[in-house]
């Protein structure tokens, strides 16, 4: 599963925008008014550009987390340059997913998808869209969202391919 590609692709349109689980107590990284992240994410962080491999690395601990609180997540793979899977229902249910997934990769993750969003699931999918209703795409993500909106394109008139 692409954390939320279609539900990520409806906020962007609206918006015209892009807009923890751990044995060991950590120091949080933030203020007490955000989430606590891990130093692994903290460090991946830190010069403004997430590697490969802190991503991968950040994902590995997310799952390892989710592992330990029981829970496997389904068919875990790279699709395009972003990692795709299944979450178990009942890990989203008791909470586990997102302690892991904040805890341990959604920032690292968020930078990522923002660093290759012209790139992403999300605009070929907008990209399709505008090509199937005639209309030339632009090379910018944030262009052919906008083109939508002028278009009066609804995003849910694309089709995800699913």
């Amino acid at each position: 599963m692409n954390r939320g590609l279609l539900a990520a692709l409806t906020s962007a349109v609206a918006a015209a925008t892009i807009s923890g689980c751990s044995g060991a107590a950590e120091t949080p990284s933030h203020s007490a008014s955000e989430a606590a992240i891990s130093q692994q994410q903290t460090d991946a962080l830190k010069d403004g550009d997430v590697s490969w491999d802190e991503y991968q690395t950040a994902f590995k601990a997310y799952q390892a987390c989710l592992r330990e609180a029981g829970f496997t997540l389904s068919d875990p793979r790279v699709v395009d340059d972003l990692m795709d899977f299944g979450i178990p229902g009942v890990a989203v249910d008791s909470g586990a997913d997102d302690k892991c997934y904040q805890f341990n990769w959604s920032r690292v993750d968020d930078a990522w998808q923002i660093a290759h969003e012209d790139t992403s699931p999300s605009a070929k999918l907008v990209s399709a869209c505008l090509q199937a209703k005639g209309i030339t795409p632009r090379t910018k993500y944030r262009d052919n969202v906008e083109l939508l909106k002028q278009s009066g394109i609804d995003v849910s008139e694309c089709s995800t391919g699913d």
